[in-house]
């Protein structure tokens, strides 16, 4: 049976492109606020970022999974062939970390851009890798919340 929906103690997914992935200044603002935020939040905090097999090693310890609710998310997605990072970002606060593969789910690719062409009718360009890479993080963070959200009853 799901556990029962806790309002009280949340969990709290924070996205951003540059989760353990120094590329621009984004990285210094996420930094500078997760110890602040694991104060507040603490082991239901989790950041989610693109996986970068050349940061990665450096920034982040491996770690299974430490709720249920994510592991059986995950392995929902793993089962499909997401391939993914789960661990310790390794800055002041320790925020659990997921990384995603976003060339582990490429073959989606076209059907996902024609998602966002039939539902909004936004074109992108089909040699584009910044859209690309873009849409395929967007799609399979919003994969993943769909089966966290399935594992959790109201």
């Amino acid at each position: 049976m799901a556990p029962t929906k806790d309002v009280y103690n949340p969990l709290l997914f924070e996205i951003a492109w540059e989760v353990a992935n120094k590329v621009g200044g984004i990285y210094t603002v996420i930094k500078t606020k997760v110890p602040v935020t694991v104060r507040e939040f603490g082991e239901r905090y989790c950041l989610i970022g693109p996986l970068s097999y050349k940061t990665a090693p450096m920034e982040v310890e491996a770690l299974e999974p430490p709720t249920q609710i994510i592991k059986e998310a995950l392995d929902a997605l793993s089962s499909q062939g997401v391939k993914y990072l789960f661990g310790r970002w390794l800055v002041e606060g320790a925020p659990y970390v997921l990384l995603f593969d976003t060339g582990s789910v490429n073959h989606k690719l076209d059907e996902w851009k024609g998602d966002i062409w039939r539902v909004a009718g936004i074109p992108s360009p089909p040699n584009d890798q910044e859209t690309n890479e873009a849409i395929l993080f967007g799609y399979v963070v919003a994969w993943f919340l769909e089966e966290i959200t399935k594992r959790v009853r109201m």
